[in-house]
């Protein structure tokens, strides 16, 4: 029997469901939905089920999405037999997921959360294997696809006290979802604990994920010219940042200025649509800005490079150091990857909330491979104390390059080991 909160959530999701045409309109009309594919968030698509078995993968933004693509990569070269469809649920996790597809695999969008829109979506795609990507627990799409008797598994599980804790004030329906999986891998001891105390279940803690990636690439044309533009100015990052974190950016790069005054700042948003707020921004705080998108040149009057741009992470980790990686200085946010610059040899700075990636950074701290600041002002005095000692610098980058390699291949073997197995219909 359905407990009653997800009764309660079926209900209200069917009723909601005359009012998504118009709210996904004015999402398109924002562009945060490509109008042209609404019809796949209502599970609605003209693109063929590819014959053989089909293996689902889903990311819902970039991190997610290109873990889905490495895992999608390791099970090909376990089985070249296996078909792909990959779902987002962001429009630049699709272009990036479009960028990198290849042979045997097909992108669509994530339908909405809604009984019908899941129902279409899994009686036209019927895949062999479900594998949803660190916290995707959407009831509608997990008890449905159960129903059509596909096999589910939640890779690299990862889930923050708060979602925890959420989760918790639903007993009864948080276990119903957990239970719905065949496998879960966790991605960390307190996401391991907090499974375990929700289902009643035991778990194993597979590792992260993300310590499997490789290191991103970048386009040498590209380097090279961005390289030639800068010559031999400093260049610290700022990378993956959130409203509300730019601000605090600017100023250290203010204070930086000052006593380096042909630096450059490299600052990329998590989210490039916020470009033009945050040239507002710079031009507010006195900062000549030079855009990536726009093809403008890099020249010595440039104060901010903007990355508004995605998928070049690698690009822009190897256009200076040390990295501050966003979505970490505010109470709201959780942190986002530093494996990525510690693979890289960049020494990392983070603020305070790196919830999502708890143990990774307190492994990286207290091996001195990144370092935590508070404010604008401790930023600033980081980058300056790295620049001024090559020493402390290269220590730092070469702690925290060792840690993202000691257990490099340990969480996708694991992972490919648990899921090979339950595509339906065997090897």
């Amino acid at each position: 029997m359905m407990p009653l909160g997800l009764g309660i959530y079926r209900a209200l999701t069917q009723a909601l469901t005359p009012l998504a045409p118009a709210w996904l309109g004015r999402r398109a009309k924002a562009g945060k939905e490509e109008a042209t594919r609404l019809g796949e968030r209502f599970g609605i698509t003209d693109m063929t089920r590819p014959k053989g078995t089909l293996v689902w993968l889903h990311g819902a933004s970039v991190g997610e999405a290109d873990l889905a693509l490495n895992l999608m990569q390791a099970m090909q070269a376990a089985r070249d037999d296996l078909h792909f469809l990959i779902t987002t649920g962001t429009r630049t996790s699709a272009d990036m997921v479009a960028r990198r597809l290849g042979k045997n695999a097909v992108h669509q969008y994530l339908p909405l959360d809604l009984p019908l829109a899941v129902t279409r979506f899994m009686a036209h795609w019927h895949p062999d294997l479900g594998v949803l990507m660190e916290s995707e627990l959407w009831p509608n799409l997990i008890l449905t696809a159960k129903a059509h008797g596909t096999p589910l598994a939640l890779a690299n599980a990862r889930m923050n006290e708060h979602s925890l804790q959420r989760w918790k004030s639903a007993p009864f329906s948080a276990a119903t979802l957990i239970r719905a999986f065949d496998w879960i891998g966790a991605a960390d001891r307190g996401t391991r604990a907090g499974l375990m105390k929700l289902s009643n279940q035991t778990y194993e803690t597979i590792g992260n994920l993300k310590f499997s990636m490789p290191a991103p690439t970048a386009d040498k044309t590209t380097l090279s010219r961005l390289q030639a533009a800068i010559k031999d100015r400093p260049v610290w990052l700022a990378l993956s940042t959130h409203e509300g974190e730019d601000k605090t950016v600017l100023r250290a790069h203010q204070q930086i200025l000052q006593s380096h005054p042909n630096a450059l700042l490299v600052l990329v948003p998590r989210h490039p649509e916020r470009a033009d707020k945050i040239i507002t921004l710079c031009d507010q705080a006195g900062l000549a800005t030079t855009r990536h998108s726009t093809g403008a040149a890099l020249n010595d009057t440039t104060h901010v490079y903007l990355g508004d741009s995605i998928g070049e992470m690698g690009l822009w980790l190897r256009l200076g150091t040390p990295a501050f990686i966003g979505g970490s200085l505010l109470p709201t946010l959780s942190g986002h990857n530093p494996l990525e610059a510690a693979r890289l040899n960049v020494p990392v700075l983070c603020g305070l909330y790196c919830a999502s990636f708890q143990e990774i950074y307190e492994t990286l701290i207290r091996a001195e491979g990144a370092r935590p600041v508070k404010t604008g002002a401790a930023m600033a005095r980081a980058v300056l104390d790295l620049w001024d000692n090559p020493d402390k610098a290269k220590a730092m980058s070469t702690a925290a390059n060792t840690i993202a390699h000691d257990q490099a291949n340990a969480p996708m073997q694991a992972t490919l080991a648990a899921l090979m197995p339950l595509i339906r219909g065997g090897e």
